[in-house]
């Protein structure tokens, strides 16, 4: 006899690109390109997932979308949609270029130059970036050793970093795709070395110009703002799409603790971060 107060199944929950950041449970699939942990499997994400249907009640994925390049993101999202059972749920967390942009021509605006410069970094670096952690490298091991308080805290409220503590000397910039680790480990070192010693051979102008040593994750393909988003989500399928905050869904049994928010209360990769979420048409 079937109680018809118990779910017919059991829900069940994709992370993808899920870097450090998984849930230990059952009802979760955690995958990435190279994973972190035991809770964590194998898989080229910007192929066919390793699914043959319809299978997930809810896809997540956290700060990976803009660092997928533009003409495979239409590709992705199909492939959420496609092993998403109908109705299901896609809760896309991504950095904001609209609260971006607003919160660098405020504080331009008001004469706060540090914040207004840092702004544009935050914006601009991991685009354009052709070293490991880039400009906000050197930025964020500044602020520890000068224990700009101030900058430290607005930097902690926007991305997460704490540098408060100068806990991060050689910051790597606050992405998921990959981690800080994966710049200087990781199947790949020994082909980075390699890939290094040969641009050493070539003219220093074109290196600087065409070569990029950022290791892979830390560069952002493109930039999205709610609008553009959406767009692209409709299209791959999806309805009912809505901005949420870090602390809401339309999931009850979704954890956001501690996916998108501390034990704290606050939100796990700060206030740049916008939520998205849709349902399978």
């Amino acid at each position: 006899m079937i109680n018809i107060n118990q779910p017919i199944y059991n829900k069940s929950f994709l992370n993808l690109a899920c870097g450090a950041s998984y849930v230990k449970d059952e009802r979760w699939t955690n995958l990435d390109y190279t994973p972190l942990g035991r809770g964590v499997k194998r898989a080229d994400l910007l192929g066919r997932l390793p699914f043959t249907g319809p299978q997930f009640d809810l896809v997540y994925t956290s700060h990976f979308v803009e660092h997928i390049p533009r003409n495979r993101v239409a590709c992705f999202l199909s492939e959420c949609r496609r092993v998403l059972r109908a109705d299901g749920t896609i809760r896309i967390v991504v950095p904001d270029f609209e609260e971006m942009c607003k919160t660098y021509l405020q504080h331009r605006a008001a004469g706060a130059s540090a914040i207004a410069d840092y702004m544009s970094m935050e914006i601009l670096d991991q685009c354009v970036r052709k070293r490991a952690g880039g400009e906000l490298a050197e930025l964020f091991a500044t602020i520890g050793r000068e224990r700009n308080e101030s900058l430290a805290e607005f930097v902690y409220r926007r991305c997460g970093e704490d540098l408060r503590a100068a806990r991060h000397p050689l910051a790597m910039g606050h992405n998921d795709a990959l981690p800080p680790t994966l710049a200087t480990r990781g199947r790949g070192y020994l082909e980075r070395k390699y890939i290094r010693a040969v641009c050493k051979f070539l003219p220093r102008a074109f290196r600087e110009q065409n070569v990029s040593l950022a290791g892979v994750g830390e560069a952002h393909a493109w930039l999205y703002d709610f609008e553009s988003l959406s767009r692209l989500v409709q299209h791959a399928g999806f309805k009912e799409i809505k901005r949420m905050r870090f602390n809401s869904t339309r999931e009850p049994d979704f954890p956001i603790v501690p996916l998108d928010a501390t034990l704290k209360g606050e939100p796990r990769k700060g206030e740049q971060s916008m939520y998205l979420e849709a349902v399978a048409a």
